[in-house]
């Protein structure tokens, strides 16, 4: 019998613990999202995501296990940088995903 249910809601608990995993702060976490802090804190809070934002939710988190998984986010010299520069070293991983 297919799945008429839609797509399983998305784990906000498991994305933070994503989150801090990959050694991100709230506002940078939100960004990668395309969403303001507040928003992204309400999400982690149980309120339900927007249908507007559930497949651009998606779609980034699916580029954060890419990096997770491929580069394996985040090696030791990842762990060493500024936390700007570690973050903008995964915007350029990110974006050679793409």
């Amino acid at each position: 019998m297919p799945n008429t249910e839609g797509p399983k809601p998305i784990d906000f608990a498991g994305v933070e613990a994503l989150r801090k995993h990959m050694l991100l702060n709230t506002t940078q976490m939100s960004k990668l999202l395309s969403v303001s802090r507040v928003t992204y804190s309400g999400w982690i809070k149980g309120k339900p995501i927007r249908k507007s934002n559930n497949l651009t939710v998606r779609t980034a988190l699916q580029g954060l296990f890419t990096v997770l998984k491929e580069h394996e986010w985040p090696k030791p010299e990842v762990i060493a940088m500024p936390p700007a520069q570690r973050y903008n070293h995964l915007l350029e991983l990110l974006h050679t995903e793409e």
